[in-house]
C-alpha cells in the first residue's frame, strides 16, 4: 500500500507546514500540542521500501522544519553532567493552559480541586502536554501516583521522546544523503552523535540497567543549565525505560546506540523488571486506574521492544520472539471471543481487552493491527506452537 503510506505522510507534512508541528490529530483543537516525532520513520520506511528519491525531496525540508520545532526553547533543556559538560535534551510542552476541547467538563472538574487561577492554568497545560506524550495518563507524569492534581509532564525529559527525536536525527542525516545534501546529513549525523551522548550521560542508570526519565526541579527555570542530580532520575519501573533499545534496529555505520554486551545487560534488566506477564509487557508495574499503567499492554510498547532486542544479540532474539508470540496469541484469542481488535489489552489475562482511562475502550484498531502483521511478517507462526491460550 505504497500509494496509501505516502499520501499520509503528505497529510501529515500539509499539517505540519500550516502549523509548524504536526498536531495531536487534524482536528482544530489539536493545533495547540504535537504528538510523538515519527514522521522520519514514515518517510524513511517509505524511501526503504519504494526507492522513490523525488517523494523524499518533496517531504524533506518539512522534516528540517519539525525538528526546528522540537529543539525550540519550549521543548530544549541543558543539563551538566558530573564532568561539567552541558548536555541537550527535549521536553514535551503543550501551548494550552484552558481545558482540553475534546474533554472539557473532565479537566475542569479535576481543576475544581485548585484554588487559583494560575494553578488551574498549570494544569491544564500538564494534562495538554501529558496529551501531546501519547501516555495520556499515567503515574509516570504524576508528582503523586493516586493525584492526577500532580501531573508535571512539562518538568521531566522523557526517555522514548529522545529516542525518537534521536531517530529522526539520524534518519535526517541518511535521507540529506539521499536528496545529495552532504552538509546536512553531517550536521544531523553529528546532532544524533551529541543526543546518543546526552541519553546515556543524563538518562542511563548503570545500577538499574535502563534509561530512566529525569524530573527537573518544580521552581526550574526551564531556560537555565541544570546540574545534573542522581536522585533526579525517576527510579520507578516503565515500559518506555527499555525503549531505546529499538534504536539497535537502526544503527548505522558510525554508531550503534547498544552493544551487545550492554543489550544483553538491559534485557536482564527487563526480564527481572516484573514488566513481562503471560500476555505481553505491562506499560507499568502500579496499578492506578489510568490507561497507562498496569495490568494494560500496549502495541507500540511491544512493538519498540521487541524489535530492538531482534537487533540485540541472539538471546535477546530469543526474548523478541517470545514477547510477539504472546502478544499475537492474546490479539488471537480477544479477537475470536469479540470479533474485535482492540485498542489495549490486560496483559495478565491472555485474551482480555484493557481498561482503564477516561474514555470508553476503542476497538479497530490501528496500531494493534499493524503490530500483529508486523510480528506475523517477522516471526511467522512456527509450526507447533499452540495459538490458543
Amino acid at each position: 500500500m505504497y500509494d496509501t503510506a505516502k499520501t499520509i505522510v503528505l497529510n501529515l507534512v500539509y499539517l505540519l507546514e500550516k502549523y509548524g508541528f504536526v498536531p495531536n490529530g487534524a482536528r482544530s483543537y489539536y493545533t495547540n500540542r504535537s504528538q510523538p516525532p515519527l514522521l522520519s520513520s514514515m518517510v524513511l520506511e517509505i524511501y526503504r521500501a519504494t526507492g522513490d528519491v523525488e517523494f523524499v525531496r518533496t517531504v524533506f525540508h518539512s522534516l528540517l522544519k519539525e525538528h526546528s520545532f522540537w529543539m525550540s526553547e519550549i521543548h530544549n533543556v541543558a543539563i551538566a553532567d558530573n564532568h561539567g559538560r552541558v548536555h541537550n535534551l527535549s521536553r514535551y510542552q503543550a501551548r494550552w493552559n484552558k481545558p482540553r476541547p475534546e474533554s472539557a467538563t473532565i479537566d475542569e472538574e479535576l481543576a475544581s480541586k485548585l484554588n487559583s487561577m494560575a494553578a488551574k492554568e498549570k494544569l491544564y497545560c500538564e494534562i495538554a502536554s501529558t496529551a501531546e506524550s501519547g501516555w495520556d495518563f499515567s503515574s509516570r507524569w504524576m508528582r503523586n501516583s493516586t493525584d492526577m492534581t500532580t501531573l508535571a509532564t512539562t518538568y521531566i525529559i522523557p526517555v522514548d521522546l529522545n529516542t525518537f527525536l534521536f531517530k529522526m536525527e539520524l534518519d535526517i542525516g541518511a535521507l540529506a544523503k539521499v536528496v545529495g545534501d552532504n552538509a546536512t546529513s553531517e550536521f544531523f549525523l553529528n546532532a544524533s552523535k551529541a543526543r546518543h551522548i546526552a541519553i546515556d550521560s543524563i538518562l542511563w542508570n548503570s545500577e538499574m540497567e535502563q534509561w530512566l526519565d529525569y524530573w527537573l526541579p518544580g521552581d526550574a527555570d526551564c531556560q537555565e543549565v541544570h546540574e545534573w542530580k542522581p536522585n533526579s532520575q525517576n527510579r520507578n519501573i516503565f515500559a518506555s525505560n527499555f525503549v531505546p533499545l529499538w534504536l539497535n534496529a537502526y544503527h548505522s555505520e558510525f554508531v550503534r546506540f547498544a552493544d551487545e554486551a550492554k543489550s544483553n545487560r538491559v534485557m536482564a534488566s527487563l526480564k527481572a523488571s516484573g514488566l513481562l506477564h503471560a500476555a505481553g509487557i505491562a506499560t507499568s508495574l502500579t496499578n492506578t486506574s489510568q490507561q497507562w499503567d498496569f495490568p494494560n499492554g500496549w502495541a507500540p510498547l511491544q512493538h519498540l521492544i521487541a524489535e530492538g532486542l531482534l537487533h540485540s544479540g541472539s538471546e535477546a532474539k530469543k526474548l523478541a520472539e517470545d514477547i510477539a508470540t504472546r502478544w499475537v496469541r492474546t490479539n488471537y484469542a480477544a479477537y475470536k471471543a469479540t470479533g474485535a481488535m482492540h485498542e489495549k489489552y490486560d496483559v495478565e489475562a491472555c485474551g482480555e481487552s484493557g481498561g482503564g482511562g477516561e474514555y470508553k475502550p476503542q476497538t479497530g484498531f490501528g496500531w494493534s493491527n499493524g503490530v500483529v502483521l508486523s510480528f506475523l511478517e517477522e516471526f511467522g507462526w512456527p509450526e507447533g506452537k499452540e495459538i490458543a491460550c
